[in-house]
């Protein structure tokens, strides 16, 4: 496919592809190389929507907001072999006229390896494979929850492909969380992210992801974190800006599109991409 066909076929994408940027890839590191990412984001929420899909509006005039906070570490092992590690820190409250709960802590520790399986037509397009562990190391009576507070584990295929004018990134996985305080709790993940250069030091980039849950019989729109049946769909849409050499910044909005026991949501994100 030439560039000319690309790019038309990202400007119909992009439009489309309104959390977070697809910081983790396909792309190899390549050995001795890293990757450091610092990402913030909000979120607010004044509705959400039941498993059947109908629209509610929090009682009492109440809102849902979280602040987080994140550093993404990916450093080349070998040219195939990359560590990937993250460490968010959430700030989660839920507020209406009679009660206002607050809870910081962290999330889920993140720790795994990724491994590029194939490269292919000039090393142009990547195929990689991603195990990792999810480390609680918070408490699991805040209210509102930061996460489980369970133990898990995820597998995920990342297939990402570059030219000179586009670049984009799709990714499926699955997690599996165990435990006693909310039992065997199985995810569902995708994303997809395309991006376009403009010029040399601005880009465009546009990304769909979202989370299927599994597990039934947990449902509370005041604590979404510690929900286990839930569907959400997010889009996506950010600017970038090169600050120097292969560092850049973005700053983005996105917005639900599509949920099922889950806060119909919308915010902001800022993500540095930082080389060495």
């Amino acid at each position: 496919m030439n560039t000319k066909a690309i790019k038309f076929i990202f400007a119909i994408i992009i439009p489309f592809f309104m959390v977070q940027h697809a910081i983790a890839s396909g792309f190899p590191m390549r050995k001795g190389k890293a990757l450091l990412a610092p990402y913030l984001s909000y979120f607010v929420a004044k509705q959400y929507r039941d498993l059947n899909g109908q629209k509610y509006s929090y009682a009492n005039g109440g809102k849902y907001s979280s602040f987080t906070s994140q550093l993404y570490l990916e450093y080349g092992i070998t040219d195939h072999l990359d560590l990937v590690a993250k460490l968010p820190l959430t700030s989660a409250q839920f507020k209406d006229n009679t009660q206002r709960n607050s809870n910081t802590a962290l999330s889920d520790v993140e720790i795994g390896l990724k491994y590029n399986l194939l490269e292919f037509n000039q090393k142009k397009y990547f195929l990689s494979a991603q195990a990792l562990a999810a480390i609680p190391l918070y408490g699991k009576n805040g209210n509102p929850s930061t996460g489980y507070g369970q133990f898990g584990s995820e597998l995920k295929l990342l297939f990402s492909g570059s030219t000179p004018a586009a670049y984009f990134n799709v990714e499926a996985g699955y997690r599996q969380y165990f435990g006693n305080t909310f039992g065997n709790v199985g995810q569902l993940s995708y994303i997809a992210t395309s991006g376009l250069h403009l010029g040399k030091n601005n880009q465009l980039m546009g990304e769909i992801n979202g989370i299927s849950s599994l597990r039934s019989n947990q449902f509370n729109p005041e604590n979404p974190a510690s929900n286990t049946e839930f569907t959400f769909i997010k889009a996506n849409i950010s600017f970038g800006q090169r600050i120097t050499g292969e560092n850049w910044i973005f700053a983005g909005l996105f917005h639900d599109i599509f949920n099922r026991n889950s806060g119909i949501g919308q915010g902001v994100t800022v993500t540095g991409i930082i080389r060495f």
